[in-house]
């Protein structure tokens, strides 16, 4: 069985949901779906973006992390939790300066230090025509840089 094969058939038990009822809400036939959740067959994208929108996860986490039903108890949300609890990060990482939590819908930047987490801050408050004058000033100056 494959991570997405798991995955699948995990999602379907949270939704307490047969075989049969699941290909059914998702409009397709029995057999796929079944074909689906024995890696007999690749489900298309479309289908995907359904079970994880059923499941309240990401297409990320639904493709990317182990399932269990314990785990699919923590909805996918735009913004973080306002109790502090266990955040598990999914993907992500400080070499690519973003990371993503179980539980959180989008990547969240981050930064190695005060200077790095301050231009961030002071781009994100710029308006679109500041942010691609600021990103063209940016480019100019490094591709200067390179050539000296």
């Amino acid at each position: 069985m494959t991570l997405l094969t798991k995955n699948l058939k995990t999602t379907r038990k949270k939704l307490s949901l047969t075989q049969f009822a699941l290909a059914k809400l998702l409009g397709i036939g029995f057999r796929t779906y079944v074909r689906y959740e024995t890696a007999k067959r690749d489900a298309p994208l479309p289908v995907l973006v359904k079970i994880a929108k059923l499941g309240n996860i990401t297409l990320d986490r639904l493709l990317t992390t182990t399932l269990t039903l314990e785990n699919l108890e923590i909805v996918d949300s735009e913004t973080a939790p306002s109790k502090a609890g266990k955040i598990e990060v999914i993907g992500g990482g400080l070499k690519e300066g973003k990371v993503m939590f179980i539980g959180l819908k989008n990547f969240k930047l981050i930064t190695i230090n005060k200077a790095e987490k301050d231009l961030l801050l002071a781009y994100r408050e710029f308006n679109n025509s500041k942010k691609k004058q600021c990103l063209a000033n940016m480019k100019l100056r490094l591709n200067t840089s390179k050539k000296t």
